[in-house]
């Protein structure tokens, strides 16, 4: 149902409403911005394209160590390079179902190839960065627009955090997003067509196609349902240019941590800004000491110099007397001032886990050392990742599969359809695991612990050789392949373990038993001339002499 005037009028009010709070942290926002990130300077404000960006910085430490904390976080929750999740039943029984682990596996891999056919990984680096310096982040997940039926693809989009505004559900969870934009007219016309469009944009298109506007994206939970409503307008005339609904929420707005009683977030840049802008202010004094210790001013007596000073290289001046020029000594301890330095990158490093996160380079970095390392991550960041998958990965991917399996219909078959024993069972709850480098150094301190029982209990077998039956080594082993991410494709199911154990069991058996008449049989044979001989002499024994 269409928007009524009024309606379409109490939007814009609560976008300026919502614009009203986050103008509160606006101002932190932009000093953040301009020491942390430079790309986002101009909070609040329209960014001028081609404005000098860091013309108040004189040290980098922040904005490096920022962006290496948003790889770290990218390579080890979400990496490129291999699958990062997982999906499994909340009913365990059906896990060990062949069929249906092979049909979740299916799923998750196809999933992976969906992410990695957009533009995820650049726009959830957008993400890690703005949560990183501003410790709130926000990404827009929606399907690419489609002319036919089918499935055209996932478009990603990182909202910078000057664009949108956001509110909670009584649950402290982002429900509610307003998204104010800019479009050229042209592009407004190719979006929503022209009888979409007031008949000032339409007309300033012919004129000035360039020239832009300013429209609103609202998206806020349905009165009447679980859906989300999302409405587009048009700012200015106050029309309607488009609604649909949304069956979930389709932006996912992850806090690095949040302060009680605050909707946006804070992360390291709010922790590192003291450090940054004091280290800052003193690269900035501590290059102006230099300059004058390798330029120094110059002092000359009244009327004891001849002409002008010349103080370039190789320039001769005249003066009455050896002592009529001289230049200020400064007595500047730089030493002093690099001390002072390097402990405040030190500090802001370490706000940033970029000693901490950072793989050292070489070829004696071993395999363990690696390990060690990303468990370190684990311990650092576990509270980070909690909040990361419960407000940013967990919805991410529940909404992923909701997409690709709606669009999993007749002939298009992006999901394999679900097997019947899901259907029978009534399972209809998938639970996510995450398999990324982080995620898996969670657990492998589980698959060391089983290692190491496994030798205790070998080392011990000498000395008493039932010890190992403590030990369930099919659950050892399977468990061991879940934590290594091994694919259930390769891995057999117990029932087909079982049937193999029996036809094995079966086979040696029929071996066992072949063996022990072939042995009986030489034996008898080795016998019979044994018995053949007691035979005759007993047959001897018995005979009556003859006369």
């Amino acid at each position: 149902m269409p928007l009524t005037s009024d309606e379409i009028r109490f939007l814009i009010n609560r976008n300026e409403k919502l614009k009203s709070i986050r103008a509160l942290y606006e101002p932190l926002w932009q000093e953040i911005a301009e020491f942390i990130f430079p790309r986002r300077v101009a909070v609040g404000s329209q960014i001028s394209q081609g404005a000098k960006q860091t013309e108040r910085l004189y040290d980098s430490t922040a904005i490096h160590s920022n962006e290496l904390l948003a790889a770290s976080m990218h390579g080890t929750l979400t990496p490129s390079s291999s699958r990062w999740f997982g999906l499994k039943l909340r009913d365990d029984r059906l896990n060990k179902v062949k069929e249906v682990m092979d049909w979740l596996e299916v799923c998750a891999d196809r999933m992976y190839l969906a992410f990695n056919q957009s533009n995820f990984n650049s726009e959830i680096h957008e993400v890690f960065l703005d949560e990183g310096a501003f410790g709130t982040a926000c990404i827009l997940v929606e399907e690419r627009p489609l002319n036919g039926f089918g499935f055209a693809g996932l478009l990603f989009r990182a909202l910078y955090n000057s664009e949108y505004c956001i509110d909670e559900d009584a649950n402290g969870k982002v429900d509610t997003l307003f998204r104010e934009f800019e479009l050229s007219a042209r592009a407004a016309i190719a979006r929503w067509g022209e009888k979409n469009l007031s008949e000032r944009i339409v007309k300033r298109a012919e004129k000035e196609p360039d020239e832009r506007f300013k429209f609103l994206h609202c998206i806020f939970p349905s009165k009447d349902n679980g859906e989300f409503s999302s409405f587009y307008l048009e700012v200015e005339d106050k029309r309607l240019l488009s609604e649909k609904k949304y069956i979930e929420f389709p932006a996912m707005v992850p806090r690095w941590s949040k302060s009680s009683g605050e909707i946006y977030g804070r992360g390291p840049g709010h922790t590192a800004l003291p450090d940054v802008k004091s280290l800052n202010k003193a690269r900035e004094l501590g290059l102006k000491v230099w300059a004058k210790d390798l330029d120094p001013p110059t002092f000359e007596k009244d009327g004891a110099v001849i002409g002008s000073l010349r103080l370039y290289p190789g320039g001769r001046n005249i003066a009455r007397d050896k002592d009529s020029i001289w230049h200020l000594d400064s007595h500047a301890r730089h030493d002093v001032s690099q001390i002072k330095e390097e402990q405040l990158k030190q500090s802001i490093r370490q706000i940033f886990y970029s000693d901490q996160l950072k793989l050292q380079e070489g070829p004696e970095m071993t395999a363990t050392e690696v390990q060690v390392r990303y468990e370190l991550m684990q311990r650092l960041l576990g509270p980070t990742v909690g909040r990361n998958e419960s407000e940013l990965l967990n919805p991410l991917i529940e909404r992923i599969f909701a997409i690709l399996m709606r669009a999993s219909s007749g002939r298009f078959q992006i999901l394999p359809p679900p097997p019947v024993i899901l259907a029978r069972m009534g399972a209809n709850e998938i639970d996510i695991e995450y398999e990324g480098p982080l995620a898996r150094a969670q657990r492998m301190s589980e698959f060391a612990a089983s290692q190491r029982l496994i030798n205790l209990g070998a080392t011990m077998y000498n000395v008493k050789p039932d010890i190992l039956d403590n030990v369930d080594t099919d659950a050892a082993f399977r468990n061991a392949a879940d934590v290594l991410g091994v694919p259930s494709k390769i891995i057999r199911s117990e029932e087909e373990v079982m049937k193999m154990r029996e036809e094995r069991a079966r086979i040696q058996a029929q071996e066992t038993q072949k063996q022990d008449l072939e042995r009986l049989a030489a034996g008898l044979k080795n016998a019979s001339p044994v018995i053949k001989a007691l035979e005759g002499a007993k047959g001897a024994e018995g005979a009556t002499p003859q006369a």
